[in-house]
């Protein structure tokens, strides 16, 4: 039987955290382990417990401590999951920032459920998503500028990051390089320490403001 992608839900609004919490429920591959109306309780469950979510669904309008300031916490306290930003915020300066912070995946509330599901199993597999009604200016905003720094990436790191940004996971990546997944997972390391980034979208991101690919 498939492992499956376990989730916490951190939104205030009670009628969007049951929709969330059916569209998990209601998901084969997926099961919700914990629901929260504030950061705060969530970030304390996650110190002084064992359970961990594979990914933490989190909102940015939040009582108490917004999900931005939160967003670093949770990633030092629970260095495995991947948080995605769920929002109405949709301003790309917001988007650019949860992506340095930490975040794997940035989506506006106005989309389907589908796209949800879609996002959770995407970047469950490695990958990134941000929400293409954002994307668009997030990149133009990043690729803003003619100057094309000295590379750190070696071209087999570029070729590997390339691929991630085109949404491809990291076992994906291996097919498409006739590479091991192990190699991948190497590579991927030594972008994010070179990069100074934590995942791969944050990678991605500053590669592309840098020109580096």
């Amino acid at each position: 039987m498939e492992e499956l992608i376990t989730l916490m839900i951190v939104e205030d609004n009670k009628a969007y955290k049951k929709t969330l919490f059916d569209t998990i429920e209601l998901s084969s591959d997926m099961e919700c382990i914990g629901q929260f109306s504030a950061a705060e309780p969530c970030l304390e469950t996650l110190q002084e417990t064992s359970v961990v979510p594979a990914i933490l669904l989190l909102d940015l309008n939040l009582p108490g401590q917004n999900g931005l300031t939160m967003l670093p916490l949770f990633k030092k306290t629970a260095t495995e999951t991947d948080v995605i930003i769920l929002t109405q915020n949709n301003d790309y300066h917001t988007a650019l920032q949860a992506i340095r912070l930490g975040a794997s995946g940035y989506l506006l509330k106005g989309c389907s459920i589908a796209s949800i599901r879609e996002t959770i199993r995407e970047v469950h597999t490695g990958a990134s998503y941000i929400d293409p009604r954002l994307s668009r200016i997030v990149l133009d905003t990043l690729c803003h500028g003619d100057i094309r720094e000295e590379n750190p990436l070696s071209p087999r790191e570029i070729e590997v990051l390339e691929l991630l940004a085109q949404g491809f996971a990291k076992k994906e990546v291996a097919d498409q390089l006739g590479l091991s997944y192990h190699t991948i997972a190497l590579y991927v390391r030594n972008i994010f320490k070179k990069l100074e980034s934590p995942n791969s979208a944050a990678a991605i991101a500053t590669a592309i403001r840098r020109n580096l690919i």
